[in-house]
């Protein structure tokens, strides 16, 4: 390295050797011909022996110079490729965040793109620095923030029920039953007092967004679970059916952090960001 020309006098070569002269060279390196001017002298002073010939108004290389010009060529376009791969690892994200997959879809698909933080979303069970998850309040990793109740509510597509409807009207429409929701129809109306109908579901949906969707679409009456069904409920897409339907269960959504580590600042601000998302949605969830 120490015999190394300066960079700035190879540069200026380089682009007055492509260019033709230094006007062109200095146009691209947005300097002056006359800066180009010295530091190619600079650089022939430094080697002892010229590099360009005049030939009227145009400069051609000497033999010195054109066999310089392809090595340096390419050694300029390493350093671009370099200097780019810097710029990726320095984009690359920092922060692992991993959430259940109904999460990604009803609630991070809002909530991260309105943060400037570097993410990178894998599913639960991953490694991360974050973790988003529902479970019971009896299983709930000890240290979880708990950050939004799960609660369990009747719905469908509005004007498929009248407004003043009973629960009798769980005998006559459609019942879709989500089985990751954690209640039965049976359980819920053994908590409302709707002893002795008949409410048996039609569909039996092992997914929660998959069971919303079927809601949506005019399938039926579907027992949803609210705090995923927030946007669709406040779009007009579903409408609870009953306006005393929430019914709370055993279950939350916890916010945790990797055991064993600190969380870096990244971490923190965006923790901060998803409990004030959840408890925006659970305070307008109420009102819905």
């Amino acid at each position: 390295m120490a015999g190394l020309a300066p960079l700035n006098a190879l540069r200026a070569f380089e682009a007055a050797a492509r260019q033709g002269g230094f006007v062109g060279a200095a146009e691209e390196l947005n300097v002056t011909p006359a800066a180009v001017g010295q530091q190619v002298r600079q650089l022939e002073a430094l080697i002892g022996e010229a590099l360009f010939e005049r030939e009227g108004k145009k400069l051609v290389l000497t033999e010195r110079g054109a066999a310089a010009l392809e090595p340096l060529r390419r050694g300029f376009e390493l350093m671009g490729e370099a200097s780019a791969a810097l710029r990726a690892v320095q984009a690359t994200p920092t922060l692992t965040l991993a959430a259940d997959h109904d999460l990604m879809i009803a609630w991070l698909s809002r909530d991260l793109p309105r943060t400037d933080a570097a993410i990178r979303l894998v599913p639960t069970g991953e490694e991360a620095e974050l973790t988003l998850t529902r479970s019971s309040l009896a299983a709930a990793t000890a240290g979880a923030d708990r950050i939004m109740d799960e609660v369990l509510t009747p719905l469908a597509q509005p004007g498929l029920v009248a407004p003043d409807a009973g629960l009798d009207v769980l005998e006559t429409l459609p019942l879709i039953e989500d089985s990751q929701g954690g209640m039965s129809w049976t359980q819920w109306l053994s908590a409302r007092g709707g002893y002795g109908l008949e409410a048996q579901p039609r569909l039996r949906v092992a997914d929660s967004l998959a069971a919303l969707a079927l809601a949506e679409q005019g399938g039926g009456i579907v027992l949803g679970r609210k705090p995923l069904a927030y946007d669709a409920i406040r779009s007009g897409r579903l409408a609870p059916v009953f306006p005393d339907g929430d019914q709370s269960t055993d279950q939350a959504y916890f916010l945790q952090t990797a055991p064993g580590r600190s969380p870096s600042a990244a971490a923190n601000r965006l923790a901060q960001h998803l409990k004030a998302c959840a408890a925006a949605r659970q305070d307008l969830a109420g009102e819905l």
